[in-house]
């Protein structure tokens, strides 16, 4: 199976200077311009005739079939998921200790899942930590043993550059699946950023909230265009599907 957690870059697109590409666009409409004129003068475009099955045709050839590009208001976010329920199955939580460890006590709760692993930042807890590939393997053993899955809390502080080194640490433990915890309550700059910069070094599957019921404003985590399942302790109801503007 391959893993999702190595990195691959992106093709280099070569680029055309600005006046070059300027001459190039005049070349060929000047080139066009002259070879319509002279088909309009040899033959005229009409309905049934040649020359007018040639220009349909060209256009037809020319035209972009590419999907438009939305603003973000009206882009779709994906479904979302359910944490993974399989003996066995890794989910790991990321966020700040106290909001990743929430998330992964009613998740496991939720499961029927034995008990809780921990890794990253959080600590004291009593729970087995699982920061490698290792102890990984061991946690879930230990699922399928009992026959229920594996959730780990991962402690990542918050702030603009978090502890080094913290993603090859999930890429050792290679999680089935990854949540990130928020706190819907905290400045929604801040949360953008701070999960903008986890979902740039490894995928991310949903977001959890937490806190939502003590905001005023937890409509606010739907600005991050990820898909948000789990809020306050449970799944998360669909939010109603935003109407296009040219569908009113």
């Amino acid at each position: 199976m391959p893993n999702r957690f190595q990195r691959t870059d992106p093709p280099t697109v070569p680029t055309v200077p600005g006046a070059a590409m300027a001459a190039l666009l005049d070349s060929v409409d000047g080139a066009e311009r002259k070879l319509y004129t002279e088909q309009a003068q040899a033959e005229p475009v009409s309905p049934g005739g040649h020359a007018f099955a040639q220009v349909l045709d060209d256009l037809t050839a020319n035209l972009d079939t590419a999907s438009p590009v939305l603003p973000p208001l009206y882009r779709r976010r994906p479904a979302a998921p359910a944490p993974l329920s399989a003996p066995g199955d890794l989910v790991l939580v990321i966020g700040a200790p106290v909001d990743a460890l929430a998330v992964v006590r009613s998740m496991a709760a939720a499961s029927d899942a034995v008990e809780i692993a921990v890794a990253g930042t959080v600590e004291n807890t009593g729970a087995p930590r699982v920061d490698d590939r290792r102890t990984a393997v061991r946690a879930r053993a230990m699922g399928v043993q009992n026959s229920s899955p594996v959730f780990v809390a991962y402690g990542l502080d918050r702030g603009p550059s978090p502890a080094p080194g913290w993603a090859d640490t999930v890429g050792s433990i290679s999680p089935d699946q990854v949540w990130v915890a928020i706190d819907a309550g905290r400045k929604p700059d801040d949360t953008a950023a701070w999960v903008n910069t986890v979902a740039a070094l490894i995928p991310v599957d949903a977001v959890a909230v937490e806190g939502s019921a003590f905001t005023t404003s937890p409509e606010t985590v739907e600005q991050l265009n990820l898909p948000i399942g789990w809020v306050d302790g449970r799944t998360a109801r669909p939010a109603p599907a935003q109407r296009p503007v040219w569908d009113s």
